[in-house]
């Protein structure tokens, strides 16, 4: 996912996280953490960035659930919903695949929890690259969605490095399947320098580990379908079937 400007909603400052927490209760929104985006590590040091943010204040340091309420019903949503009252988290749904999924999924009438921690807007602050077609806050994508199809999405922002975040948002949420595309999915990023390389190897194997614990141990009935690229497999020296493979 390439990205505009970040514009979180929701601002917080870490050395006043009590009266942030208050706050966020007035406005209908639940903290569920106060580790950083990364967990609380520091696997990247600001040594190791090229380029930085000189105003991280878009950015919340913690972990919180927010749920979109106002709309009005449209038409557009599909009058036949197959997966209605059934419940799928779409972890990296901010994301280019995870938002198309999450928005096709809603419209099938399943209930849909995005949960992202908004990692990848940061990275192309940190990069100074913009998408070539501006994309608004993930907020604001929910709100217009709601309001063209008259569904709600959750959101819920956090690192799924962090288990004790995963763990309350599997608690309250209480899916019955998850689609995870929230992996650093750039060869190219991930080659920049030690610590982008570390990062990326923490959040892919550590975030899908803690998916898969807090699968078993919260939603022991909940299917997961795991997003990759065929980089995970190396290069095969042989040809790359497309489509029916014919297996004598």
């Amino acid at each position: 996912m390439a990205c505009f400007k970040p514009q979180l909603e929701v601002n917080l400052d870490a050395s006043k996280s009590t009266s942030a927490v208050s706050l966020l209760r007035r406005n209908n929104v639940i903290a569920f953490g106060k580790k950083t985006l990364f967990g609380g590590s520091s696997l990247i040091s600001s040594s190791s960035f090229g380029k930085q943010v000189t105003d991280r204040s878009n950015f919340s340091p913690m972990a919180v659930a927010v749920r979109e309420k106002e709309g009005n019903p449209s038409t557009y949503a599909e009058s036949e919903e197959p997966g209605k009252g059934k419940k799928v988290m779409v972890i990296g749904g901010d994301g280019y695949c995870g938002w198309a999924t999450a928005l096709h999924l809603s419209n099938k009438g399943y209930q849909v929890a995005i949960v992202d921690s908004l990692v990848r807007r940061l990275f192309d602050q940190q990069l100074g690259v913009d998408s070539l077609t501006p994309i608004v806050s993930i907020q604001k994508r929910i709100k217009r969605w709601n309001q063209i199809s008259g569904k709600q999405l959750d959101l819920l922002i956090g690192d799924i490095c962090d288990f004790d975040f995963l763990a309350e948002a599997f608690k309250s949420f209480e899916p019955e399947a998850v689609v995870h595309f929230g992996e650093q999915r750039s060869a190219p990023y991930s080659m920049i320098d030690r610590g982008r390389a570390v990062y990326t190897q923490h959040n892919n194997v550590i975030g899908t580990l803690n998916v898969l614990f807090a699968i078993k141990e919260f939603s022991p009935e909940c299917h997961m379908v795991k997003l990759g690229t065929m980089g995970e497999y190396g290069t095969p020296n042989i040809d790359i079937e497309e489509g029916y493979i014919t297996i004598n």
